[in-house]
Formats: structure tokens, C-alpha cells, sequence
């Protein structure tokens, strides 16, 4: 039976095939999230391939022939996945992720009435990527994969402790209009000085928060800036007194590592309660690992209970987290679809759902701050 052609297409038919893609895009994109989490998961994987398997056969359906190779590819993957050829791990996640980002963009400009997208070069290489993937042997796929990354997304790449981008914690504090007070100088010393104590941090203050700062404004000012940019500051202060073998760790911590882990937000606290005036950020410091359905620590905590700064701190620690160098993982920029996808599905959950529609509204006006 001969496939219609795009143009005799009825608008019932293509309506159908856009409201099954936006079912289908966002449920592949979760379950890529959930298998970074559980990488065995048969049940996943196997619903994935399905759900790739039936959007490359209503590209068919359509007539959007041309964009199938994109799925194939990815199918090739995952087939390797499911027999066990291949192992999940965050690299590959990013990596499918990516994949079906562009695809998605390809399916967009081809309902527009675009025909440019299916003969882009990037899709081709990108085919060609992920079958040789596919076909590689396990000790090649390392490599093939950190090369098949930073050619998805360029800004993924590895990064020096001597490449990090100072600080400049006060002028940033200035351009917020917080007044340098002698006490925030002090918090600012304290945050650049336990930057040093980790190759892992360097930046890491400067970047928290320009972002937590820029999201407070945003969502109207709820936190007091000065008592935020304290909170940020110092908030892991603590951490900076553990073992470096502990912050290095990349195997799972011991239930007394764990405990060690969870305490570092009582070092900050019980300084600032020494010093009047910052209240509001020994508050933000004690709560800033609540999730706003009661399941962090140390209180347990239900959103209407946590401080707005806190909620903030949250989400851009998380963030940051994910988009730069920790000890367990292999590179230090990974891709910010990844990142905003896992804090936008915790929404809700881990993170205030409020606060997260605030960060992506200060990412949309501002996406230079996520690529800093």
C-alpha cells in the first residue's frame, strides 16, 4: 500500500501524530532519567525501545520518511543495550537524551514545512555515530561515547582545576545591589578560601550564586538578597572540614560517611549563630537539603515549612551539581537539557514546584547563566 504523501495528509491524521509525539517525547525523556537511576531495569528499556519503535513507525505513517534513520540509529542502541552488549551509564543517558532533543527539533521544522532539516550533515553524523556505537566493542565505547557527547552538545567538555574562572564573589555581590558589609566580605573570604580545598569547587560559589540571586529577583524578592548571598556563601562550609577521601569518594558511603555528609549544614549554622543579623541565612543553611514533599533532611520538612532561600539553594545546588565536575562523574559540563529535564521532574517532589517554574523562567530570560 502506497504511503500518502505529506500534502495529502488530512489535518486529523497530523493532529494526531503531533499530540502522540508530545506524549511520547517527554515519557522517553523520563524514562532516560529513571535508567540513569536504575540502569538494569529491563521494564524501562524495555518500554523505551517501544516507544522509539512506534514514533519511527508514525514518521512513516506521515510521510516524514526522511527523518527515520534518527530512531533507527537510536533503536541500534538500545538493541545492544537489551542484549546486554552495551552497559547504561550517564554518558549514554546524555547521549539519547541528545538524540532525541534533535530529533524532536527535526520533527518541528518538518511539520513547519522545512525539508532543510533532513539532509543536515549533523543528522547524518549523528546516525553514523551512534550505529558505530552500536557495532563497538566494549572497550571502544568509552571513547566513542565521550566523542559522540561533546559533538551533540560542544559545551560539554573536560575542564582544569587551572582553567576554572575566578571568583569575583564581591563585584558579583555589587551588580545585585547587595552592599558589601564587612560580615559578607568575611562569608565571601570563607567561600573562596574552601573553594581551594577541592579542585571539584573552584567557581562554584560565584556560579550558585548568580543563579540563586537572579531566580530570587525573578520570583519577586521573597528572600532577602543580602541574607541569600550569606546562605550561598556558606552553606557548605562544612564540607570543606571533611576528609578529602570522603569528597572524593565515587563508591557509595557507609551509613557513618552518610551521617558525616548530612551534618556539614550544622558547621555554618552554629557560626552565623554567633553573629547578629543573619538569622534568615542560618535558616536558609539548616534547610537547604528539605524537599518539598517532606523527604530530605535533617527535619523532614514540607515545602510551607522551608524557607524561600532554601527552596532556591536547593534547585541551583542540584543544578550545578549536574552540569559540573564531581568526583563521580567522568565529565564536567554535562549537557543542560539533561539538567533541567531531572529538576523539572523532580518537581513537586524534591524540588518546590513553584521555584522550579521560577528557574526555568530565569533560564529562558537569562540562559547565559546556565552556561557558566
Amino acid at each position: 500500500m502506497t504511503q500518502p504523501h505529506r500534502s495529502d495528509l488530512s489535518s486529523d491524521l497530523l493532529e494526531d501524530f503531533r499530540l502522540d509525539a508530545a506524549e511520547q517525547f517527554p515519557r522517553c525523556e523520563q524514562l532516560l532519567i529513571e535508567l540513569e537511576r536504575a540502569p538494569k531495569s529491563v521494564e524501562r528499556l524495555r518500554e523505551l525501545f517501544r516507544l522509539i519503535h512506534t514514533l519511527k513507525g508514525n514518521l512513516g505513517y506521515v510521510d516524514l520518511n526522511e527523518l527515520m534513520p534518527v530512531p533507527q540509529a537510536m533503536e541500534d542502541v538500545l538493541d545492544a543495550l537489551r542484549s546486554g552488549r552495551m552497559a547504561f551509564d550517564s554518558l549514554l543517558g546524555d547521549i539519547l537524551l541528545l538524540s532525541l532533543d534533535h530529533l524532536r527539533a527535526l520533527v518541528a521544522q518538518a511539520l513547519a514545512g522545512s525539508n532543510s532539516a533532513a539532509d543536515d550533515s549533523q543528522t547524518r553524523q549523528l546516525c553514523s555515530a551512534l550505529q558505530a556505537l552500536a557495532m563497538a566493542s566494549p572497550p571502544e565505547q568509552t571513547e566513542l561515547r565521550s566523542v559522540l557527547l561533546q559533538q551533540l552538545d560542544p559545551s560539554t567538555r573536560l575542564q582544569t582545576p587551572e582553567a576554572a574562572e575566578p571568583s569575583h564573589i564581591e563585584a558579583l555581590l555589587d551588580r545585585h545591589g547587595i552592599p558589601s558589609t564587612s560580615d559578607l566580605q568575611f562569608f565571601c573570604a570563607l567561600a573562596e578560601a574552601a573553594e581551594q580545598r577541592s579542585p571539584y569547587w573552584q567557581g562554584r560559589t560565584r556560579r550558585l550564586l548568580e543563579l540563586a540571586l537572579s531566580i530570587n529577583a525573578t520570583g519577586g524578592y521573597a528572600e532577602q538578597p543580602e541574607q541569600l548571598a550569606a546562605a550561598v556563601c556558606l552553606h557548605d562550609l562544612g564540607m570543606a572540614f571533611l576528609p578529602l577521601e570522603l569528597l572524593h569518594k565515587q563508591s557509595h558511603f557507609s551509613r557513618e560517611e552518610r551521617r558525616m555528609m548530612q551534618g556539614h549544614p550544622r558547621l555554618a549554622s552554629d557560626l552565623l549563630k554567633r553573629m547578629p543579623g543573619w538569622s534568615a541565612a542560618m535558616e536558609i543553611i539548616l534547610q537547604h537539603q528539605e524537599h518539598a514533599d517532606g523527604s530530605g533532611y535533617p527535619k523532614g520538612l514540607g515545602e510551607a515549612e522551608i524557607t524561600p532561600g532554601a527552596l532556591i539553594l536547593h534547585i541551583v545546588d542540584t543544578f550545578d551539581a549536574r552540569t559540573h565536575e564531581r568526583a563521580h562523574q567522568t565529565l564536567s559540563k554535562r549537557p543542560l537539557l539533561r539538567a533541567i529535564l531531572e529538576i523539572n521532574n523532580l518537581s513537586g517532589q524534591q524540588f518546590s514546584a513553584r521555584w522550579v517554574e521560577i528557574f526555568n523562567h530565569t533560564l529562558q530570560q537569562r540562559p547565559t547563566l546556565a552556561r557558566r
